[in-house]
């Protein structure tokens, strides 16, 4: 959807979140105000079926990450990189620097492999499988609904003075959010010096590692700042994944998309007001919610269109099919598709970059 359809159909889109003109969505960040402070998302507690699988992959995914130094096929660990004695373990199988080439052409596969899904899929790396998104809302954030709630609540408490509750709740969170990154950051060690050496350091007195142990302290806290403090601008300022992922896109890839041609023109619903009518009076499904928008970890409108910011979550599918589900229309408004798809109804196609990225991966 162009910008000018944009502004066309809802001149006013997305006033009720920001205090930066609609126009400007492009050329201005949700996480910054017009003077380039901060701006703290409070993204809502997500639900719905998108969520849930999202949910079971991410525990699959954290679950296969512990345990991975710990596995062992024929005596070796499942996954091990030492880089201090030269030599990795990959699926049980040993390599050594005189193997360097292989991990070259593995990296050319993965690189091909990244430009083939993000040119047919989009981002669906970063909403399903990146360790950034499934850490901050499979884990931390989680954390953060249970002892701040959800974020009205969480808004509240924000600009709240600071009462003994709050103290309580801020040092619990936050010393939970420590000792998670502590404990990530000894799950990466383990993978680095291989599971029984790391067992027998954590069991020996801490006393005769000192300097290792600060070190992983220090390497805790860069974990911690980056869940606690950098959450999403990560995904926007430090990921080039965002950036690249831009000359990759076109009007065939599948991306999180906002359907304007069925949601335009936005109106709320009246009460006993059906569809039909809504369609005779040239109004769209979109009922005018929001709440695509108090959902997204990253605080965009995916009703302006794709962004920078957008990881593909899903959470703003979730949200707007239940309010489709309350007002008895349809489900996907928002939804998977591409955009000559929703301008065109055109299938999924590949166009010739897409069948030579595929040539190159198979060869």
């Amino acid at each position: 959807m162009s910008d000018e359809q944009n502004r066309s159909a809802n001149p006013n889109a997305g006033t009720a979140v920001t205090d930066i003109d609609w126009q400007d969505f492009r050329d201005h960040l949700p996480t910054a105000d017009k003077e380039g402070r901060r701006k703290w998302i409070f993204p809502r507690k997500p639900e719905g079926r998108f969520h849930n699988r999202r949910a079971v992959l991410s525990w699959f995914l954290l679950v296969f990450m512990v345990a991975a130094p710990f596995i062992h096929i024929n005596g070796r660990p499942l996954l091990m990189f030492n880089i201090l004695e030269r030599k990795a373990t990959i699926f049980g199988m040993l390599f050594w620097p005189q193997d360097l080439f292989i991990f070259a052409v593995a990296m050319i596969t993965v690189f091909v492999m990244v430009a083939l899904f993000t040119a047919v899929y989009g981002r669906v790396w970063c909403g399903w499988l990146c360790p950034q998104t499934i850490f901050m809302e499979m884990v931390f954030r989680k954390v953060e609904y249970w002892i701040d709630g959800n974020a009205p609540r969480q808004r509240k408490l924000a600009a709240a003075p600071w009462t003994r509750d709050k103290i309580i709740r801020r040092v619990a969170k936050h010393v939970i959010f420590f000792l998670i990154a502590f404990a990530l950051g000894n799950v990466l060690l383990s993978y680095f010096i291989g599971s029984e050496a790391w067992i027998q350091l954590v069991t020996d007195d801490p006393r005769n590692h000192v300097k290792g142990l600060v070190i992983m302290v220090l390497f805790s806290l860069i974990i911690y700042g980056i869940y606690a403090r950098f959450r999403e601008q990560v995904c926007t300022f430090i990921c080039p994944y965002g950036r690249f992922q831009s000359v990759l896109l076109d009007e065939n890839s599948i991306v999180v998309a906002y359907d304007h041609k069925r949601g335009e023109n936005r109106a709320r619903v009246k009460k006993g007001q059906a569809r039909e009518e809504r369609i005779e009076a040239g109004i769209g499904d979109c009922v005018a919610c929001n709440q695509c928008v108090e959902v997204c970890p990253t605080g965009i409108d995916i009703r302006n269109g794709t962004q920078l910011e957008c990881v593909n979550c899903t959470a703003c599918i979730d949200a707007c099919d239940s309010i489709m589900d309350k007002v008895n229309f349809p489900r996907g408004l928002i939804r998977y598709a591409s955009m000559n798809g929703i301008e065109k109804g055109q299938p999924l196609q590949f166009p010739p970059r897409i069948i030579g990225y595929t040539i190159i991966l198979v060869l």
